[in-house]
């Protein structure tokens, strides 16, 4: 079955994006679709097709069938949706959401964008939905529709994630994937079962990350080194741990397993080795001190020079959680091929 719905992003996209007959996401472009200057929000259209293995039943009793079979429908298109805006968000520098609840909240509706009349306007109770009067509802499609709007910019994937990432905080620049982005998807679905269920994890706490970035500093680095060590663990599942004879401790330390993971997989050079061994300080400092990061208050009494060190800190991190998913993917896609090269 093929289904539409609408979906937002905090920047534009660049064009639209396709991944084989599994899904696309392109800029929702009608006449009467609202927009402002301030607008922080871009509604997208996703369209993705649900598989009959990937269908899910709720079953009660007889009488309601009816009711079990729309709650069925709903629970499938809700978790396929949210599986691809996920791995869309873990694979890119920008936030793919919908909006989660429709609870009410005091708003000031932008009729104007002079602050002299914004200040005579008053409050209105509003519900976070997105709507306009000649809205097509998400329904039930026949096929993916045809497009002629160029296809979504790419980037070299290293540049992509460690050269000025934008990371939503420029809503001019619009939005751009990795150059790898189609081989991340490929070895994502390629995956059995069971490691699927740990890189979904994984890529929980990377979006836990992303999301937490500017609310919970701390608690978004920690998100992001869970995500990393989710990665480490798959990696090494199958590596028997030995004890030292004399001191009874784990002779390949989760430490040095982490730094490895890394090494393998982003590059090994003296500077990482280093890089990554800091950063490994820094989370058991946070988990096991209670340490918290120097600028987590909004007006915290922090340097200037030490504040941009810190948000460097802070992005790196945060990159390197995703790297350590979309790069592990890609390798293992591209062993699985047969074509073992660097990601570039």
């Amino acid at each position: 079955m093929y289904h539409n719905t609408i979906v937002f992003t905090k920047s534009p996209l660049s064009g639209f994006y396709r991944y084989k007959d599994e899904f696309q996401i392109y800029p929702m472009e009608m006449p009467d679709v609202p927009y402002k200057k301030a607008v922080r929000d871009y509604p997208n259209v996703l369209e993705y097709f649900v598989h009959d293995d990937e269908q899910i039943k709720i079953t009660n009793e007889e009488e309601f069938a009816d009711l079990d079979e729309l709650s069925s429908l709903t629970a499938t298109t809700v978790t396929k949706k949210d599986r691809l805006l996920s791995l869309l968000t873990a694979f890119t520098n920008n936030r793919f959401f919908v909006y989660d609840a429709m609870d009410g909240f005091w708003a000031l509706p932008l009729q104007s964008e002079k602050p002299d009349e914004v200040n005579k306007q008053t409050s209105v109770w509003c519900m976070s939905v997105f709507h306009f009067p000649d809205l097509v509802r998400p329904v039930e499609i026949e096929k993916f529709k045809e497009l002629t709007i160029q296809r979504v910019a790419l980037k070299n994937h290293r540049d992509y994630y460690m050269y000025e990432p934008n990371l939503d905080s420029d809503r001019t620049k619009e939005i751009v994937f990795p150059s790898t982005i189609d081989e991340m998807f490929q070895g994502y679905f390629s995956l059995g079962k069971e490691t699927r269920t740990v890189v979904d994890s994984a890529i929980s706490y990377a979006l836990a990350s992303v999301e937490l970035k500017d609310k919970r500093k701390t608690l978004s680095l920690l998100a992001s080194f869970t995500s990393m060590e989710t990665m480490v663990n798959l990696e090494f599942k199958e590596m028997k741990v030995e004890q030292c004879p004399t001191c009874n401790q784990p002779q390949y330390s989760i430490a040095r397993k982490f730094r490895d993971f890394l090494l393998r997989y982003l590059g090994d050079t003296p500077a990482n080795k280093k890089k990554f061994n800091a950063y490994y300080s820094l989370r058991s400092k946070i988990v096991h001190t209670g340490e918290r990061l120097k600028t987590e208050s909004l007006w915290a009494d922090v340097e200037e020079d030490e504040k941009h060190n810190e948000r460097i800190k802070r992005i790196e991190i945060l990159q390197l959680g995703k790297l350590a998913i979309v790069t592990w993917l890609v390798m293992r896609f591209r062993v699985t091929q047969s074509f073992q090269a660097p990601v570039t």
